[in-house]
């Protein structure tokens, strides 16, 4: 995308904390009438600037109050084995980020679930019947004291 101002930064900066912001409230705030605004997001949405809306869930109100972060080794490291891995985990509904990572393991998974149990069956049924994955290291959050969506904006 070209380079975005600092009616842009602002656009970004609110968005990302009150998505269902009315146009004109957005507006409103960044010192716009509506139609320029909605001309400002609707050209970052269409630059990839803005990927989506979503809603932020509250992921122990919903049963989910473990959090994982798992390593996860493969046997071999091809492309294939790679790709195979990527198909099976963007099925796995309890892996909510998937990294690619340098270092000794191959990727890092955050992966949620209702309890320790439901985690070990997780591994034992889902992620370790991966073709490929020869190991894998969990490491269990005890308490996530910043925990932001929102990215850095800088005009």
């Amino acid at each position: 995308m070209e380079q975005f101002d600092e009616i842009d930064s602002q656009i970004l900066e609110i968005l990302q904390n009150e998505g269902r912001l009315t146009n004109v409230e957005l507006a409103s705030r960044v010192g716009l009438t509506p139609p320029p605004t909605l001309a400002r997001v609707k050209r970052l949405e269409e630059a990839g600037v803005i990927a989506r809306y979503a809603a932020v869930l509250d992921q122990r109100a919903l049963g989910l109050p473990v959090t994982a972060f798992v390593h996860v080794i493969h046997k071999e490291h091809t492309k294939e084995t790679s790709d195979l891995f990527l198909a099976a985990v963007h099925k796995l509904p309890e892996v909510l980020e998937c990294h690619h990572i340098a270092g000794d393991e191959d990727f890092l998974l955050k992966v949620v679930a209702a309890s320790p149990l439901d985690y070990e069956k997780f591994v034992l049924e889902k992620l370790t019947a991966i073709e490929g994955v020869q190991r894998v290291k969990t490491t269990f959050v005890l308490s996530s004291p910043k925990s932001e969506t929102a990215i850095p904006v800088r005009s």
